[in-house]
């Protein structure tokens, strides 16, 4: 009875070690690396998963903070969204009440918060309530009703944006608006420059935006595949024989990060697609030559430590990755979406089954051998 129980527990030990994730080299797993890198910018806040608590030291509603709050959400990584999120309503109805909106030359703080307000799992259409009681609708305030001269005074960023927000949960715009989808779209291809980049004002391409421009165009990729091939040529002739991109002469990990986003969200894969590959490199193995050793990624190789914004980027680019290899959608996509997906720590369960199954293996073991020594006397 007792080598029938042992013979059977050995079995289940060996059952649940193959369950165990094999530790081979991280860089090389994709949910590895999201999950490496998205502990590694929650721990630049101090401890990890206390990031979004630090009200003084990462404040709601400015710019590298609101993207991190994305990135960290969207990965799964455990944050205190709840305490991010009060504090970001507060830092809105407080511009509402004071200035009567977010701004009203940039339309882009909008957008931004529109998406942060999604990723953490609230609603931006009724995102805290203004002086007169009625809700906050940063969509409609931020796109089709966006109360300043043009969503584009600030540049090509505000169209692209505003584009990516209405379709974030697919907003359906009814009656007579100021702008219409059709304009933002317009507005975007229009401004593609005859080398088939994007800019941030007309006249000079830019590989930041030009990926950006391709998040937003996505959708309506098989409607405009002259636009977007166009616009891919532009971004493969760009990348450098390591699969790098300069931005103002300097290579920098956001850049690469933007093109994984933009061909994640056409269905294109990064790591297989010859446009995107230079031998054996790949946009994913130049991405890793920003990568520190605590998990996080430098703006430039040459940075001694890791930077928020290029993390941040750079975790929403692995994510998106990680949802196209999955067959998940498009990673700014909230049509289906709920809030963080928050994924449970389950090395401390398997190790934990592990020391209880040894233990009574080893209980086993030394009893059947003290009933055999006993007998044998």
């Amino acid at each position: 009875m007792y080598e029938f129980i042992t013979r059977s527990l050995i079995i289940i030990l060996c059952f649940i070690m193959l369950l165990v994730p094999a530790q081979a080299d991280h860089l090389d797993n994709i949910d590895q690396l999201v999950s490496d890198t998205s502990a590694g910018l929650s721990a630049l806040g101090g401890k990890t998963g206390t990031l979004m608590s630090k009200e003084e030291d990462f404040p709601a509603g400015t710019s590298v903070c609101d993207w991190t709050a994305i990135a960290l959400a969207l990965s799964g990584s455990q944050e205190n969204y709840p305490r991010y999120l009060q504090n970001l309503q507060k830092y809105v109805e407080t511009n509402y009440e004071k200035n009567g909106g977010l701004d009203h030359i940039k339309s882009t703080p909008y957008h931004r918060i529109a998406l942060t307000a999604l990723a953490l799992g609230s609603n931006p259409r009724e995102f805290g309530t203004k002086s007169d009681g009625t809700p906050i609708d940063l969509v409609a305030d931020g796109t089709y009703a966006f109360a300043g001269n043009s969503i584009g005074d600030q540049g090509l960023n505000g169209w692209i944006y505003a584009l990516i927000t209405l379709d974030a949960e697919n907003t359906q715009i009814s009656g007579d608006v100021k702008f219409t989808r059709e304009d933002m779209i317009h507005a975007i291809i229009s401004a593609q420059e005859p080398d088939g980049g994007f800019g941030l004002i007309k006249g000079k391409s830019d590989v930041d935006i030009t990926a950006m421009a391709l998040q937003a165009l996505a959708p309506y990729a098989q409607k405009y595949p002259l636009v977007v091939d166009h616009a891919l040529a532009y971004l493969s002739g760009e990348m450098n024989e390591d699969c790098l991109y300069s931005a103002y002469g300097t290579e920098n990990a956001e850049s690469s990060a933007q093109v994984i986003l933009a061909l994640c969200a056409l269905g294109i894969q990064p790591e297989t697609d010859m446009r995107f590959c230079r031998g054996e490199n790949t946009l994913l193995s130049g991405l890793k030559r920003f990568h520190k050793e605590d998990n996080t990624f430098g703006h430039t190789q040459e940075d001694a430590k890791g930077d928020f914004l290029a993390t941040a980027q750079v975790l929403l680019a692995l994510t998106a990755l990680q949802k196209l290899y999955s067959g998940n959608g498009r990673i700014f996509d909230f049509t289906d979406y709920t809030g963080p997906n928050l994924k449970p720590d389950h090395g401390i369960h398997y190790a934990i089954a592990l020391f209880i199954l040894i233990l009574i293996v080893l209980i086993i073991i030394t009893r059947k051998r003290k009933k055999h020594a006993q007998n044998n006397r």
